[in-house]
């Protein structure tokens, strides 16, 4: 018979609620996410799964899904833990859960951080690239990621102050894409030099800012190692970025009209260095 967790204050529970907190998270080096189909994505990814939330009693969907898991291997009957209505209520963010939390150990080999320098070393000639600064919405921040990974886009480049890759918001936004897309995220500071670094390497750089000398989107002649860089939501790209790149574009709209969200920017950005 199998035990079901009915206490709100289960140890087992206040660790998974735990996970809500950047903090936490890096502590255990460990995150979290919600639903069958982010489930289903990370067994299909082979993600290490230290533990299944499963409420009691599971959907049909859900029971085969667990089945499945076990029977290849990529989960066992230890790390599955079933938990009553009442807790999975309070472990969930969804709205409407699904009835099946996960969690994972975070992807260090396909996230990586460090200085420019190093980072550098890491990107191929022939990746395509899009990088963003101060992009400090997780849920632009997500949609972004799966915009870069349905279109194209090999490495997605961050500054550190970009919001949480493992915070709940991005992981639901990014559908998946967090299991899939390789990020670096540069040290503090250090964007304009990795920035120099990929002109060294004949790649033109533009940045995605409202300047004088600033031409439509459509206008250069992109190569396949080009690529764009976006900025904060509010604020823009810092004069640093902007200084450190071949040269300015803008997304021409029409009159009256207020800039695009950071994320459709970016989809507009990433098809440009795509379809080259």
């Amino acid at each position: 018979m199998k035990e079901v967790i009915t206490s709100r204050q289960n140890p087992r529970v206040r660790e998974v609620c735990g996970l809500t907190e950047k903090k936490k998270r890096r502590e255990a080096g460990q995150f979290r996410f919600d639903g069958i189909k982010l489930f289903r994505e990370a067994l299909s990814r082979d993600l290490k799964l230290t533990s299944v939330f499963v409420r009691e009693p599971a959907s049909e969907a859900t029971d085969a899904l667990l089945r499945q898991a076990i029977e290849e291997g990529k989960l066992t009957e230890r790390e599955i833990v079933w938990v009553s209505d009442s807790v999975f209520e309070k472990i969930s963010e969804e709205k409407n859960p699904e009835g099946v939390l996960c969690v994972a150990k975070t992807l260090d080999g396909l996230h990586r951080r460090g200085r420019a320098e190093a980072l550098a070393k890491r990107i191929g000639d022939e990746e395509r690239l899009l990088i963003a600064e101060s992009l400090r919405d997780p849920g632009n921040l997500g949609t972004v990621m799966r915009s870069c990974a349905a279109l194209g886009i090999d490495c997605l480049i961050l500054t550190e102050d970009c919001a949480d890759l493992y915070n709940g918001k991005t992981v639901r936004s990014a559908m998946g894409a967090l299991f899939r897309l390789q990020t670096l995220t540069v040290t503090e500071g250090e964007l304009p030099a990795l920035i120099g670094l990929l002109r060294e390497r004949g790649r033109s750089v533009y940045a995605a800012a409202l300047r004088e000398d600033a031409r439509e989107i459509g206008a250069f002649e992109l190569t396949r190692g080009d690529c764009f860089v976006i900025g904060n939501e509010g604020h823009g790209l810092s004069e640093e970025t902007i200084d450190a790149c071949n040269g300015t574009a803008i997304i021409p709209m029409r009159e009256g009209n207020e800039s695009l969200n950071a994320a459709a920017a970016a989809a507009i950005c990433v098809w440009e260095t795509v379809r080259t």
